[in-house]
């Protein structure tokens, strides 16, 4: 039996068969690849983009070599006590797609678990501070000329310890009780993000935008962003329309599109 294979038994097939018709309600095109290990679930759905894969390819791997974050910072979790996927995406606006992610995630962990989670600019999904799950946003291109986005998240299901410096946290210190296995709550993240992508594709970013903002945390705070250009501090003020995050800063306004924001305090320079 290859490693896959046994991946895929853990699960079991009446489980499998539920979160696959799970999938293809919120996304028709879905189809799940289960990987014991991958370097990154990122690279195999963006090879599967480049085949000519249907929106709703799903790849989740139990454990993750060169899994990545933002800036390409590694993200690791021992085998089994992370849901590490990623989905191809088709989204009418590419412009917000991860803070359209992060509501979904919020929304599918506090149905599924009950947990109740906040909002970091961009990608960060937090509990009391700490880092429950991160998600990272990556556009391609497909056969058909078409963008396609590439989204990945890891959410910690039962992650004992984290590395120094890293403030993480995960859904077995959160809930009473078993934790969700990761094939439930990756159906409900499939079917969160599925009626947040049909708001963004109808309505805009507005809708979207709305609800982050009642989760986000560092609005109004000191905040230093590390950004391509440089780190800068300054007040978090807002988010615009294109999902930027506004700073205030000692020489005025600066609109940020990328970056990682530390709130309340300035770490130290890497």
């Amino acid at each position: 039996m290859t490693e896959r294979q046994a991946f895929a038994r853990q699960l079991g097939r009446a489980a499998q068969d539920r979160l696959e018709a799970r999938g293809r309600a919120a996304l028709p095109g879905f189809s799940l690849r289960l990987l014991a290990r991958a370097p990154s679930t990122q690279d195999v759905v963006r090879a599967a983009a480049r085949a000519g894969a249907a929106e709703g390819f799903c790849c989740v791997a139990s454990e993750q070599s060169a899994g990545r974050g933002r800036q390409n910072r590694r993200w690791t979790a021992p085998a089994g006590t992370a849901l590490l996927a990623s989905v191809l995406l088709r989204p009418a606006l590419v412009a917000g797609i991860t803070l359209t992610a992060g509501v979904a995630i919020a929304d599918a962990l506090e149905s599924s678990a009950g947990v109740a989670v906040q909002l970091k600019w961009p990608n960060d999904v937090l509990v009391d501070g700490a880092k429950l799950a991160g998600i990272l946003g990556e556009v391609a291109p497909a056969p058909d000329g078409a963008e396609v986005v590439i989204l990945g998240f890891g959410i910690n299901l039962s992650v004992d310890t984290f590395p120094d410096g890293a403030d993480g946290t995960s859904l077995h210190r959160l809930v009473a009780g078993r934790v969700p296995s990761w094939d439930i709550v990756l159906g409900d993240v499939l079917t969160a993000l599925a009626l947040w992508l049909s708001l963004l594709n109808d309505a805009g970013l507005d809708p979207v935008l709305s609800a982050w903002r009642a989760r986000a945390v560092g609005m109004g705070s000191m905040v230093t962003a590390d950004t391509p250009d440089g780190r800068i501090a300054g007040v978090a003020t807002g988010v615009d329309g294109d999902g930027a995050l506004f700073l205030a800063t000692a020489d005025g306004t600066v609109r940020l599109l990328a970056g990682d924001v530390h709130i309340g305090h300035t770490p130290a320079a890497t």
